[in-house]
Order: C-alpha cells, then sequence, then structure tokens
C-alpha cells in the first residue's frame, strides 16, 4: 500500500504542476488534524479529485458535513475498480 502512496503523489505530482488550479472549500474547510478540506478545480473546469479516483489512485474518504460531491466521486471509483485501475488493478 505504500508503493500506492508513492504512486499516487506522482500522479499527482505529474498532473498538477505548472498547471492554474482553483480551490473549492465545502462546509468544514479543515479537519481535525488541521489539514485542509478542498475539491481541486483544473483550469478546463474539471474536478481533480475526479480525475484521481478514476485513474484509480485515490479512495473516496468522506469528511461529514463536506459531501457535496461524494456520489459522483463514488461513481467514479466503482469506474476505477470496474475497469481494474490504479490501485485495482488486477
Amino acid at each position: 500500500m505504500q508503493n500506492l502512496g508513492h504512486q499516487s503523489s506522482e500522479f499527482a505530482r505529474r498532473y498538477l504542476d505548472g498547471r492554474e488550479i482553483r480551490l473549492e472549500l465545502d462546509v468544514q474547510h479543515r479537519d481535525s488534524f488541521g489539514r485542509l478540506l478542498a475539491y481541486v478545480w483544473l483550469r478546463d473546469s474539471r474536478l481533480f479529485n475526479m480525475i484521481i479516483l478514476r485513474e484509480g489512485y485515490a479512495q473516496v474518504y468522506t469528511f461529514p458535513p463536506n459531501v457535496k460531491y461524494v456520489d459522483l466521486f463514488l461513481a467514479c471509483e466503482r469506474e476505477a475498480r470496474e475497469k481494474g485501475r490504479g490501485l485495482w488493478r488486477r
């Protein structure tokens, strides 16, 4: 699983490096550890959270009350599982 964390970080770095992004905050801005909770929007209006889930480099974790896109995120994760992408690779 540690290797997957490294792969996920590399995927995000390659995908986002040099790109302009916009952060969207939900109800709560930080978790109990002080980490920023945000949705990452690309300049072309794509939601990076969906991309990384769809490619299988992330799993859905919800931090209620921040559940604005949870159904969409679960569908992206399900797609990655069904297609055997990233951590779901068979």
